[in-house]
Protein backbone atom coordinates (compact mmCIF):
# COMPACT_ATOMS: atom_id res chain seq x y z
CA UNK A 1 0.00 0.00 0.00
CA UNK A 2 2.91 2.28 0.83
CA UNK A 3 4.41 1.75 -2.59
CA UNK A 4 1.05 2.52 -4.23
CA UNK A 5 0.73 5.76 -2.21
CA UNK A 6 4.23 6.74 -3.15
CA UNK A 7 3.34 6.16 -6.79
CA UNK A 8 0.27 8.41 -6.45
CA UNK A 9 2.34 11.20 -4.84
CA UNK A 10 4.98 10.90 -7.52
CA UNK A 11 2.35 11.14 -10.24
CA UNK A 12 0.85 14.29 -8.68
CA UNK A 13 4.30 15.82 -8.41
CA UNK A 14 5.00 14.90 -12.02
CA UNK A 15 1.82 16.62 -13.22
CA UNK A 16 2.65 19.69 -11.15
CA UNK A 17 6.13 19.76 -12.58
CA UNK A 18 4.70 19.47 -16.08
CA UNK A 19 2.44 22.46 -15.49
CA UNK A 20 5.35 24.40 -14.00
CA UNK A 21 7.47 23.49 -17.02
CA UNK A 22 4.78 24.76 -19.39
CA UNK A 23 4.55 28.01 -17.46
CA UNK A 24 8.32 28.43 -17.48
CA UNK A 25 8.45 27.72 -21.21
CA UNK A 26 5.81 30.41 -21.85
CA UNK A 27 7.69 32.89 -19.68
CA UNK A 28 10.93 31.96 -21.42
CA UNK A 29 9.36 32.54 -24.85
CA UNK A 30 7.96 35.87 -23.71
CA UNK A 31 11.37 36.94 -22.36
CA UNK A 32 13.07 35.90 -25.60
CA UNK A 33 10.57 37.97 -27.59
CA UNK A 34 11.10 40.95 -25.29
CA UNK A 35 14.86 40.50 -25.58
CA UNK A 36 14.67 40.40 -29.38
CA UNK A 37 12.46 43.48 -29.37
CA UNK A 38 14.89 45.33 -27.10
CA UNK A 39 17.83 44.30 -29.26
CA UNK A 40 15.99 45.63 -32.31
CA UNK A 41 15.32 48.90 -30.48
CA UNK A 42 19.01 49.13 -29.62
CA UNK A 43 19.89 48.67 -33.29
CA UNK A 44 17.40 51.33 -34.38
CA UNK A 45 18.49 53.77 -31.66
CA UNK A 46 22.14 53.18 -32.56
CA UNK A 47 21.35 53.89 -36.21
CA UNK A 48 19.53 57.09 -35.25
CA UNK A 49 22.39 58.14 -32.98
CA UNK A 50 24.97 57.54 -35.71
CA UNK A 51 22.88 59.49 -38.22
CA UNK A 52 22.37 62.36 -35.77
CA UNK A 53 26.07 62.39 -34.91
CA UNK A 54 26.94 62.67 -38.61
CA UNK A 55 24.46 65.51 -39.02
CA UNK A 56 25.79 67.43 -36.01
CA UNK A 57 29.51 66.65 -36.10
CA UNK A 58 30.12 65.31 -39.59
CA UNK A 59 30.91 67.03 -42.86
CA UNK A 60 28.01 68.96 -44.40
CA UNK A 61 28.72 67.84 -47.97
CA UNK A 62 28.04 64.44 -49.49
CA UNK A 63 31.57 63.68 -50.63
CA UNK A 64 32.66 60.11 -49.97
CA UNK A 65 36.44 59.67 -49.87
CA UNK A 66 36.50 56.10 -51.11
CA UNK A 67 37.09 56.29 -54.84
CA UNK A 68 40.74 55.18 -54.62
CA UNK A 69 40.05 52.31 -52.26
CA UNK A 70 42.27 49.36 -53.35
CA UNK A 71 39.43 46.95 -52.51
CA UNK A 72 37.01 48.66 -54.86
CA UNK A 73 35.79 46.73 -57.88
CA UNK A 74 37.93 47.20 -60.97
CA UNK A 75 35.59 48.88 -63.43
CA UNK A 76 38.14 49.49 -66.23
CA UNK A 77 36.41 52.55 -67.63
CA UNK A 78 39.25 53.74 -69.81
CA UNK A 79 38.04 57.34 -69.71
CA UNK A 80 41.50 58.71 -70.43
CA UNK A 81 41.61 56.87 -73.74
CA UNK A 82 38.00 57.50 -74.79
CA UNK A 83 37.09 61.08 -73.95
CA UNK A 84 40.14 63.01 -75.22
CA UNK A 85 40.05 61.32 -78.62
CA UNK A 86 36.43 62.27 -79.27
CA UNK A 87 35.90 65.57 -77.50
CA UNK A 88 37.75 68.84 -77.30
CA UNK A 89 39.21 70.32 -75.23
CA UNK A 90 40.91 67.35 -73.58
CA UNK A 91 40.31 66.66 -69.90
CA UNK A 92 42.30 64.92 -67.25
CA UNK A 93 41.22 62.71 -64.37
CA UNK A 94 40.78 64.97 -61.36
CA UNK A 95 41.44 63.71 -57.83
CA UNK A 96 39.13 65.38 -55.32
CA UNK A 97 41.44 65.98 -52.38
CA UNK A 98 41.46 68.67 -49.75
CA UNK A 99 44.33 71.17 -50.03
CA UNK A 100 46.35 71.76 -46.86
CA UNK A 101 46.76 75.33 -45.72
CA UNK A 102 50.54 75.06 -45.99
CA UNK A 103 50.26 74.09 -49.66
CA UNK A 104 47.70 76.75 -50.57
CA UNK A 105 48.82 79.67 -52.66
CA UNK A 106 49.04 83.10 -51.12
CA UNK A 107 45.87 85.13 -51.68
CA UNK A 108 45.95 87.64 -54.51
CA UNK A 109 43.99 90.89 -54.22
CA UNK A 110 41.22 91.06 -56.82
CA UNK A 111 41.12 94.08 -59.11
CA UNK A 112 38.24 96.48 -58.43
CA UNK A 113 35.63 96.69 -61.24
CA UNK A 114 36.68 99.11 -63.96
CA UNK A 115 33.18 100.57 -64.35
CA UNK A 116 33.04 101.89 -60.78
CA UNK A 117 33.41 105.69 -60.65
CA UNK A 118 36.82 106.86 -59.41
CA UNK A 119 37.51 109.79 -57.12
CA UNK A 120 41.14 110.61 -57.93
CA UNK A 121 43.26 112.09 -55.16
CA UNK A 122 46.63 113.17 -56.47
CA UNK A 123 49.46 113.26 -53.92
CA UNK A 124 52.71 115.12 -54.65
CA UNK A 125 56.03 114.39 -52.89
CA UNK A 126 56.72 116.47 -49.82
CA UNK A 127 60.06 117.71 -51.22
CA UNK A 128 60.37 120.49 -53.77
CA UNK A 129 59.96 118.98 -57.27
CA UNK A 130 60.89 122.10 -59.24
CA UNK A 131 62.89 121.08 -62.29
CA UNK A 132 62.10 117.37 -61.84
CA UNK A 133 60.43 115.30 -64.59
CA UNK A 134 57.29 113.27 -63.71
CA UNK A 135 57.87 109.70 -64.86
CA UNK A 136 54.50 108.23 -63.87
CA UNK A 137 52.23 107.44 -60.94
CA UNK A 138 52.03 104.71 -58.32
CA UNK A 139 48.35 103.75 -58.09
CA UNK A 140 46.76 102.52 -54.87
CA UNK A 141 43.02 101.81 -54.89
CA UNK A 142 40.62 101.35 -51.97
CA UNK A 143 36.93 100.57 -52.16
CA UNK A 144 34.74 103.19 -50.47
CA UNK A 145 31.00 103.73 -50.24
CA UNK A 146 28.33 106.16 -49.10
CA UNK A 147 25.09 105.03 -47.42
CA UNK A 148 22.07 104.57 -49.65
CA UNK A 149 20.60 107.87 -50.67
CA UNK A 150 17.11 108.59 -51.91
CA UNK A 151 16.28 111.23 -54.47
CA UNK A 152 13.00 112.52 -55.83
CA UNK A 153 12.18 112.17 -59.51
CA UNK A 154 9.92 115.09 -60.30
CA UNK A 155 7.83 114.99 -63.47
CA UNK A 156 7.25 118.62 -64.43
CA UNK A 157 4.67 118.63 -67.21
CA UNK A 158 4.15 121.83 -69.10
CA UNK A 159 0.56 123.03 -69.57
CA UNK A 160 -0.55 125.20 -72.48
CA UNK A 161 -3.86 126.91 -73.12
CA UNK A 162 -4.99 126.19 -76.64
CA UNK A 163 -6.02 129.04 -78.89
CA UNK A 164 -9.62 130.06 -79.14
CA UNK A 165 -10.46 128.42 -75.80
CA UNK A 166 -10.04 124.85 -77.09
CA UNK A 167 -8.89 123.52 -73.74
CA UNK A 168 -5.45 122.72 -72.24
CA UNK A 169 -2.50 120.81 -73.69
CA UNK A 170 -0.30 119.04 -71.12
CA UNK A 171 2.68 116.74 -71.35
CA UNK A 172 1.79 113.05 -71.05
CA UNK A 173 2.90 111.32 -67.86
CA UNK A 174 4.73 108.05 -68.61
CA UNK A 175 3.12 104.84 -67.39
CA UNK A 176 4.40 104.10 -63.90
CA UNK A 177 4.94 100.80 -62.10
CA UNK A 178 2.76 101.94 -59.19
CA UNK A 179 0.76 104.94 -60.47
CA UNK A 180 -0.85 105.80 -57.11
CA UNK A 181 2.27 105.33 -54.98
CA UNK A 182 5.11 107.71 -54.20
CA UNK A 183 7.60 104.84 -54.63
CA UNK A 184 9.33 104.75 -58.01
CA UNK A 185 10.45 101.61 -59.80
CA UNK A 186 13.98 101.69 -58.32
CA UNK A 187 12.60 101.81 -54.77
CA UNK A 188 10.21 98.92 -55.44
CA UNK A 189 13.06 96.94 -57.01
CA UNK A 190 15.31 97.56 -54.00
CA UNK A 191 12.63 96.49 -51.52
CA UNK A 192 11.81 93.29 -53.45
CA UNK A 193 15.47 92.32 -53.82
CA UNK A 194 16.18 93.04 -50.16
CA UNK A 195 13.20 90.93 -49.10
CA UNK A 196 13.41 87.96 -51.45
CA UNK A 197 17.14 87.69 -52.23
CA UNK A 198 18.79 89.20 -49.15
CA UNK A 199 15.94 87.87 -46.94
CA UNK A 200 15.49 91.14 -45.04
CA UNK A 201 11.99 91.38 -43.55
CA UNK A 202 10.21 94.68 -44.16
CA UNK A 203 10.64 95.85 -40.56
CA UNK A 204 14.42 95.61 -40.94
CA UNK A 205 14.28 97.59 -44.16
CA UNK A 206 12.18 100.20 -42.39
CA UNK A 207 14.90 100.52 -39.76
CA UNK A 208 17.49 101.05 -42.51
CA UNK A 209 15.37 103.80 -44.07
CA UNK A 210 14.93 105.47 -40.69
CA UNK A 211 18.71 105.78 -40.34
CA UNK A 212 18.86 107.88 -43.50
CA UNK A 213 15.91 110.03 -42.52
CA UNK A 214 12.96 108.42 -44.31
CA UNK A 215 9.99 107.05 -42.38
CA UNK A 216 7.78 104.49 -44.13
CA UNK A 217 5.07 102.66 -42.20
CA UNK A 218 4.26 98.94 -42.44
CA UNK A 219 1.07 99.25 -44.48
CA UNK A 220 2.65 101.54 -47.07
CA UNK A 221 5.68 99.33 -47.67
CA UNK A 222 3.47 96.24 -47.78
CA UNK A 223 1.29 97.94 -50.43
CA UNK A 224 4.38 98.67 -52.53
CA UNK A 225 5.45 95.03 -52.34
CA UNK A 226 1.99 93.73 -53.23
CA UNK A 227 1.60 96.16 -56.11
CA UNK A 228 5.02 95.36 -57.55
CA UNK A 229 4.46 91.62 -57.43
CA UNK A 230 0.99 91.94 -58.95
CA UNK A 231 2.59 93.73 -61.90
CA UNK A 232 5.29 91.05 -62.21
CA UNK A 233 2.92 88.09 -61.94
CA UNK A 234 2.33 88.06 -65.72
CA UNK A 235 6.03 87.21 -66.20
CA UNK A 236 5.65 84.31 -63.76
CA UNK A 237 2.78 82.84 -65.74
CA UNK A 238 4.67 83.21 -69.01
CA UNK A 239 7.69 81.39 -67.56
CA UNK A 240 5.38 78.58 -66.42
CA UNK A 241 3.98 78.15 -69.92
CA UNK A 242 7.49 77.96 -71.41
CA UNK A 243 8.73 75.50 -68.79
CA UNK A 244 5.80 73.15 -69.38
CA UNK A 245 6.79 72.84 -73.05
CA UNK A 246 10.42 72.00 -72.28
CA UNK A 247 9.98 68.20 -72.39
CA UNK A 248 12.10 67.63 -69.27
CA UNK A 249 11.20 68.90 -65.78
CA UNK A 250 12.68 68.24 -62.35
CA UNK A 251 10.25 68.60 -59.43
CA UNK A 252 10.69 68.94 -55.67
CA UNK A 253 8.97 70.54 -52.70
CA UNK A 254 9.90 72.22 -49.41
CA UNK A 255 8.01 73.52 -46.39
CA UNK A 256 7.07 77.07 -45.41
CA UNK A 257 5.21 78.15 -42.28
CA UNK A 258 2.23 80.45 -42.89
CA UNK A 259 0.24 82.38 -40.30
CA UNK A 260 -3.19 80.85 -39.96
CA UNK A 261 -6.26 83.10 -40.00
CA UNK A 262 -8.29 80.28 -38.47
CA UNK A 263 -6.12 79.83 -35.36
CA UNK A 264 -4.77 83.06 -33.91
CA UNK A 265 -1.05 82.87 -33.18
CA UNK A 266 -0.69 79.51 -34.92
CA UNK A 267 1.02 78.69 -38.19
CA UNK A 268 0.08 76.36 -41.00
CA UNK A 269 2.67 74.21 -42.74
CA UNK A 270 2.43 74.95 -46.43
CA UNK A 271 4.67 73.90 -49.32
CA UNK A 272 6.62 75.57 -52.07
CA UNK A 273 6.65 73.30 -55.12
CA UNK A 274 9.73 73.95 -57.24
CA UNK A 275 10.15 72.84 -60.86
CA UNK A 276 13.24 73.27 -62.99
CA UNK A 277 14.05 72.91 -66.68
CA UNK A 278 17.79 72.25 -67.19
CA UNK A 279 17.56 72.91 -70.95
CA UNK A 280 15.55 76.15 -70.77
CA UNK A 281 17.40 77.37 -67.64
CA UNK A 282 14.10 78.20 -65.98
CA UNK A 283 12.76 77.54 -62.49
CA UNK A 284 9.19 77.94 -61.24
CA UNK A 285 7.83 78.11 -57.70
CA UNK A 286 4.22 77.64 -56.68
CA UNK A 287 2.72 77.70 -53.20
CA UNK A 288 0.15 75.15 -52.08
CA UNK A 289 -1.40 74.56 -48.68
CA UNK A 290 -0.63 70.83 -48.69
CA UNK A 291 1.87 68.24 -49.86
CA UNK A 292 -0.82 66.07 -51.41
CA UNK A 293 -0.91 65.21 -55.11
CA UNK A 294 -3.46 67.97 -55.80
CA UNK A 295 -0.87 70.52 -56.96
CA UNK A 296 1.35 68.32 -59.17
CA UNK A 297 -1.75 66.72 -60.70
CA UNK A 298 -3.08 70.13 -61.73
CA UNK A 299 0.29 71.61 -62.67
CA UNK A 300 1.22 68.68 -64.93
CA UNK A 301 -2.22 67.86 -66.34
CA UNK A 302 -1.20 68.78 -69.90
CA UNK A 303 2.53 68.10 -69.60
CA UNK A 304 4.28 65.67 -71.94
CA UNK A 305 7.89 64.55 -71.48
CA UNK A 306 10.35 63.45 -68.80
CA UNK A 307 9.65 64.11 -65.11
CA UNK A 308 12.44 63.64 -62.57
CA UNK A 309 11.60 63.47 -58.85
CA UNK A 310 12.73 62.08 -55.54
CA UNK A 311 11.11 59.04 -53.92
CA UNK A 312 8.02 60.82 -52.59
CA UNK A 313 5.01 58.58 -53.18
CA UNK A 314 2.72 61.23 -54.77
CA UNK A 315 4.95 61.21 -57.84
CA UNK A 316 4.71 57.47 -58.43
CA UNK A 317 1.47 57.53 -60.40
CA UNK A 318 3.03 59.85 -63.00
CA UNK A 319 4.97 56.83 -64.21
CA UNK A 320 1.64 55.42 -65.41
CA UNK A 321 0.39 58.64 -67.02
CA UNK A 322 0.47 58.53 -70.79
CA UNK A 323 3.02 60.89 -72.25
CA UNK A 324 5.09 61.23 -69.05
CA UNK A 325 8.28 59.24 -68.43
CA UNK A 326 9.24 59.23 -64.75
CA UNK A 327 12.89 59.40 -63.70
CA UNK A 328 14.27 58.67 -60.24
CA UNK A 329 17.27 60.31 -58.59
CA UNK A 330 20.53 58.42 -57.96
CA UNK A 331 21.57 60.99 -55.35
CA UNK A 332 18.65 59.98 -53.11
CA UNK A 333 19.58 56.30 -53.39
CA UNK A 334 23.19 57.18 -52.61
CA UNK A 335 22.15 59.14 -49.51
CA UNK A 336 20.38 56.06 -48.15
CA UNK A 337 23.67 54.18 -48.31
CA UNK A 338 25.52 57.14 -46.77
CA UNK A 339 23.15 56.77 -43.79
CA UNK A 340 23.86 53.01 -43.75
CA UNK A 341 27.65 53.35 -43.41
CA UNK A 342 27.41 52.90 -39.65
CA UNK A 343 25.23 49.82 -40.07
CA UNK A 344 27.18 47.88 -42.71
CA UNK A 345 30.20 49.78 -43.96
CA UNK A 346 31.32 47.11 -46.43
CA UNK A 347 28.06 46.92 -48.37
CA UNK A 348 27.33 50.65 -48.16
CA UNK A 349 30.84 51.57 -49.31
CA UNK A 350 30.60 49.24 -52.31
CA UNK A 351 27.42 50.91 -53.54
CA UNK A 352 28.69 54.44 -52.91
CA UNK A 353 32.00 53.83 -54.68
CA UNK A 354 30.25 52.33 -57.70
CA UNK A 355 27.85 55.28 -57.95
CA UNK A 356 30.75 57.69 -57.53
CA UNK A 357 32.34 56.30 -60.70
CA UNK A 358 29.13 57.21 -62.57
CA UNK A 359 29.29 60.75 -61.18
CA UNK A 360 32.93 61.00 -62.25
CA UNK A 361 31.92 60.00 -65.77
CA UNK A 362 29.25 62.73 -65.84
CA UNK A 363 31.75 65.30 -64.58
CA UNK A 364 34.29 64.34 -67.24
CA UNK A 365 31.65 64.64 -69.96
CA UNK A 366 30.67 68.10 -68.72
CA UNK A 367 34.29 69.23 -68.50
CA UNK A 368 34.90 68.00 -72.05
CA UNK A 369 31.74 69.79 -73.27
CA UNK A 370 30.76 66.56 -74.93
CA UNK A 371 28.01 66.55 -77.55
CA UNK A 372 24.70 64.78 -76.93
CA UNK A 373 25.82 61.96 -79.22
CA UNK A 374 29.04 61.37 -77.25
CA UNK A 375 27.24 61.64 -73.89
CA UNK A 376 24.72 59.00 -74.92
CA UNK A 377 27.44 56.74 -76.34
CA UNK A 378 29.51 56.77 -73.13
CA UNK A 379 26.50 56.29 -70.92
CA UNK A 380 25.50 53.19 -72.88
CA UNK A 381 29.04 51.79 -73.07
CA UNK A 382 30.20 52.65 -69.53
CA UNK A 383 27.32 53.59 -67.22
CA UNK A 384 24.81 50.89 -68.27
CA UNK A 385 27.17 47.91 -67.62
CA UNK A 386 28.04 49.36 -64.19
CA UNK A 387 24.39 49.84 -63.33
CA UNK A 388 23.45 46.34 -64.52
CA UNK A 389 26.21 44.79 -62.38
CA UNK A 390 25.17 46.89 -59.40
CA UNK A 391 21.52 45.91 -59.87
CA UNK A 392 22.40 42.22 -59.62
CA UNK A 393 24.61 42.94 -56.61
CA UNK A 394 21.66 44.61 -54.85
CA UNK A 395 19.40 41.63 -55.49
CA UNK A 396 22.06 39.20 -54.25
CA UNK A 397 22.59 41.12 -51.01
CA UNK A 398 18.95 41.89 -50.24
CA UNK A 399 18.49 38.47 -48.61
CA UNK A 400 21.69 38.88 -46.56
CA UNK A 401 20.57 41.88 -44.52
CA UNK A 402 17.78 42.59 -42.08
CA UNK A 403 14.93 44.30 -43.96
CA UNK A 404 14.40 46.85 -41.18
CA UNK A 405 18.08 47.80 -40.94
CA UNK A 406 19.39 50.93 -42.63
CA UNK A 407 21.24 48.78 -45.16
CA UNK A 408 18.13 46.73 -45.87
CA UNK A 409 16.06 49.88 -46.34
CA UNK A 410 18.70 51.39 -48.61
CA UNK A 411 18.81 48.29 -50.82
CA UNK A 412 15.01 48.09 -51.00
CA UNK A 413 14.78 51.79 -51.86
CA UNK A 414 17.23 51.40 -54.73
CA UNK A 415 15.66 48.20 -56.09
CA UNK A 416 12.13 49.64 -56.04
CA UNK A 417 13.25 52.58 -58.18
CA UNK A 418 15.96 50.94 -60.27
CA UNK A 419 14.20 51.03 -63.63
CA UNK A 420 13.46 54.73 -63.17
CA UNK A 421 17.06 55.44 -62.15
CA UNK A 422 18.25 53.82 -65.39
CA UNK A 423 16.20 56.15 -67.59
CA UNK A 424 18.84 58.91 -67.60
CA UNK A 425 21.10 56.66 -69.72
CA UNK A 426 18.57 56.74 -72.59
CA UNK A 427 18.67 60.48 -73.34
CA UNK A 428 21.65 62.85 -73.26
CA UNK A 429 19.49 65.74 -72.00
CA UNK A 430 18.69 63.98 -68.74
CA UNK A 431 20.53 64.44 -65.46
CA UNK A 432 21.80 61.65 -63.22
CA UNK A 433 20.01 63.16 -60.21
CA UNK A 434 17.56 65.82 -59.04
CA UNK A 435 20.21 68.04 -57.43
CA UNK A 436 19.70 70.97 -59.82
CA UNK A 437 16.15 71.56 -58.62
CA UNK A 438 17.23 71.05 -55.01
CA UNK A 439 19.73 73.87 -55.54
CA UNK A 440 16.83 76.14 -56.50
CA UNK A 441 15.05 75.66 -53.16
CA UNK A 442 18.07 76.56 -51.03
CA UNK A 443 17.08 80.25 -50.85
CA UNK A 444 13.80 79.14 -49.27
CA UNK A 445 15.75 77.64 -46.36
CA UNK A 446 17.67 80.90 -45.94
CA UNK A 447 14.40 82.82 -45.98
CA UNK A 448 12.89 80.58 -43.30
CA UNK A 449 15.79 81.43 -40.98
CA UNK A 450 15.19 85.15 -41.42
CA UNK A 451 11.47 85.82 -41.73
CA UNK A 452 10.42 82.39 -40.33
CA UNK A 453 6.91 82.49 -41.83
CA UNK A 454 4.68 84.15 -44.41
CA UNK A 455 1.93 86.39 -43.08
CA UNK A 456 -0.84 84.75 -45.10
CA UNK A 457 -1.48 82.27 -47.89
CA UNK A 458 -1.64 85.21 -50.34
CA UNK A 459 1.76 86.39 -49.09
CA UNK A 460 3.17 82.90 -49.67
CA UNK A 461 1.83 82.96 -53.24
CA UNK A 462 3.51 86.31 -53.87
CA UNK A 463 6.73 84.96 -52.39
CA UNK A 464 6.61 82.06 -54.87
CA UNK A 465 6.36 84.54 -57.76
CA UNK A 466 9.47 86.43 -56.66
CA UNK A 467 11.42 83.23 -55.97
CA UNK A 468 10.59 82.19 -59.55
CA UNK A 469 11.81 85.41 -61.13
CA UNK A 470 14.99 85.68 -59.08
CA UNK A 471 15.83 81.99 -59.58
CA UNK A 472 15.59 82.52 -63.34
CA UNK A 473 17.90 85.55 -63.04
CA UNK A 474 20.45 83.43 -61.20
CA UNK A 475 20.24 80.57 -63.69
CA UNK A 476 20.91 82.96 -66.56
CA UNK A 477 23.61 85.08 -64.84
CA UNK A 478 21.41 88.17 -64.88
CA UNK A 479 21.95 90.92 -62.32
CA UNK A 480 18.54 90.99 -60.57
CA UNK A 481 18.79 94.65 -59.60
CA UNK A 482 19.57 95.82 -63.15
CA UNK A 483 16.87 93.54 -64.59
CA UNK A 484 14.13 94.55 -62.15
CA UNK A 485 14.96 98.25 -62.43
CA UNK A 486 14.63 98.03 -66.21
CA UNK A 487 11.50 95.92 -66.57
CA UNK A 488 9.50 97.79 -63.90
CA UNK A 489 9.82 100.81 -66.19
CA UNK A 490 8.95 98.92 -69.39
CA UNK A 491 6.31 96.43 -68.21
CA UNK A 492 3.40 98.84 -67.49
CA UNK A 493 3.22 99.84 -71.16
CA UNK A 494 3.49 96.28 -72.55
CA UNK A 495 0.67 94.04 -73.70
CA UNK A 496 0.47 90.48 -72.39
CA UNK A 497 1.54 89.02 -75.74
CA UNK A 498 4.65 91.23 -75.95
CA UNK A 499 6.68 90.47 -72.84
CA UNK A 500 9.06 87.67 -73.85
CA UNK A 501 12.03 90.03 -74.21
CA UNK A 502 11.55 91.04 -70.56
CA UNK A 503 11.96 87.49 -69.23
CA UNK A 504 15.31 86.93 -67.48
CA UNK A 505 16.60 84.39 -70.01
CA UNK A 506 15.83 86.76 -72.94
CA UNK A 507 16.62 90.10 -71.34
CA UNK A 508 19.50 92.22 -72.63
CA UNK A 509 20.97 94.69 -70.15
CA UNK A 510 20.87 98.34 -71.26
CA UNK A 511 24.26 99.81 -72.18
CA UNK A 512 25.73 101.77 -69.28
CA UNK A 513 28.02 104.76 -69.27
CA UNK A 514 31.61 103.81 -68.42
CA UNK A 515 33.01 107.13 -67.20
CA UNK A 516 35.87 106.06 -64.98
CA UNK A 517 36.80 109.26 -63.15
CA UNK A 518 34.74 111.63 -61.06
Amino acid sequence: MQNQGDNIINQEQFLALMEMNKTLMKENKKLREESASLQLQVVHLTEKYNKLARMVFGSKHERFEGLNNPHQLGLALGLDEILPSETTPQTELIEYTRTKKADAEKPVRSALPADLPRVVIEIQPEEDTTGMKCIGYEITEQLEMTPSKFFVKQYKRAKYARLNGQGVSIGKLPELALPKAIAGSSVVAHILISKYIDHLPLYRQQAQYMRIGLKVNDATMGTWVEGGITLLSILHERIVSILLTSGYIQLDETTIQVLSSEKKGKTHRGYFWASHSPQKKLAVFYYDKSRASTFPDGFLKDYQGFLQTDGYSVYEHFGKVRGITLLACLAHARRKFIDALGDNKELASHFIESIQVLYKLEQDLRDARATDEIILKHRKEIAVPILNTLHQWLKDNLIKVTPTSLTGKAISYALNRWDKMMVYTTDARLQIDNNLVENQIRPVALGRKNFMFCGSHQSAERTAIMYTLFACCKLNNVNPHDWLNDILVKLPSRKANNIDDLLPHNWLAPIKSTNATV
